[in-house]
């Protein structure tokens, strides 16, 4: 099975760039969206990626692939594959599955672009359980990264085809074998991310040092709490509350300045500012990474202003 067109349905963060990195790689592209406010945002945004990351004619032609639908019946109605990016919500994406499994011909897969949800636990409000698989996507703007994730029921042929598509809009495809909440590797960063956000919220360290320990010692363009900034507080938090709803473990919940933060609006990069202030953030800032002149402590950030 070759796919060579897909629907997105949702066009938050993610939605809007995984539309973005089909259609350069000459994918033809459905675009749906609940809020056609969104929608509109969304093709605003790629049309300013196609014109950052591809030549005139390149960035003419992707968008030219691209469509917007009024409705979901048109987004998933001549795909060979749906991609949702709903929030981080067991019951609202069950609900968007059965609306995609009774409006999509019987040959259409289905993926959740979920970070956290087995794909087993949607599938069944669908009558094609074989046919649902995970993706988890980075930043494929600039990052080839994408895992993969399938339940005892899917089909080899749904495998197959789900990785071969995956390759085909020039990404690498890491395969959890064996389905568990959370992915493989994204359980590593989950690790990383609730170990220094408690950190920072029991009062251990600042964000700041953290990010700084690890950029030097990587050698990465940002530190935890710059990435976090990058996907969105607010979906950092939702992943976060499907851990604790699964564990009931205190530690799983996120800790309370990220709601507030939230609260505040400081979503991270989409609204300006999270932990850092967008689109120039700090950790970019000369002498940012060593406090040196002309970073100075009076420039310290604080999570609470």
């Amino acid at each position: 099975m070759q796919i060579k067109r897909v629907g997105i349905v949702g066009t938050g963060t993610m939605g809007s760039r995984i539309a973005f990195q089909c259609a350069r790689c000459g994918k033809s592209v459905n675009v749906y969206d609940i809020s056609p406010e969104a929608l509109d945002k969304a093709f605003e945004q790629i049309r300013t990626w196609n014109e950052e990351y591809l030549k005139p004619g390149e960035s003419a032609k992707a968008f030219s692939i691209m469509r917007r639908c009024g409705d979901l019946a048109e987004c998933v109605s001549d795909v060979g594959l749906v991609i949702e990016n709903v929030p981080e919500n067991l019951e609202l994406k069950r609900k968007v599955f059965a609306e995609m499994d009774r409006l999509a011909p019987p040959h259409v897969l289905l993926s959740t672009n979920s970070s956290s949800l087995p794909a087993s636990r949607i599938a069944g409000a669908t009558n094609r359980p074989d046919k649902v698989f995970n993706v988890n996507f980075g930043d494929p703007r600039h990052d080839r990264l994408v895992e993969m994730m399938v339940h005892k029921d899917v089909s080899q042929e749904t495998r197959t085809a789900g990785e071969e598509f995956l390759k085909s809009i020039k990404m690498v495809p890491i395969v959890t074998e064996k389905e568990i909440m959370g992915f493989s590797f994204n359980r590593v960063w989950r690790a990383i991310k609730r170990e220094t956000l408690h950190l920072v919220g029991d009062g251990y360290s600042n964000f700041e040092d953290i990010d700084r320990a690890w950029m030097m010692l990587f050698g990465t363009q940002w530190g935890p709490f710059g990435l976090m900034d990058d996907i969105g507080l607010d979906v950092v938090r939702d992943i976060e509350n499907q851990y604790y709803q699964d564990s009931a473990e205190e530690r799983d919940k996120p800790p309370q300045f990220l709601e507030n933060m939230i609260a505040r609006g400081r979503l991270g990069e989409k609204r300006g500012r999270g932990f850092y202030t967008h689109p120039d953030p700090e950790y970019r800032q000369e002498g940012w990474l060593t406090k040196e002149p002309p970073w100075t402590p009076d420039k310290k950030i604080r999570i609470d202003d």
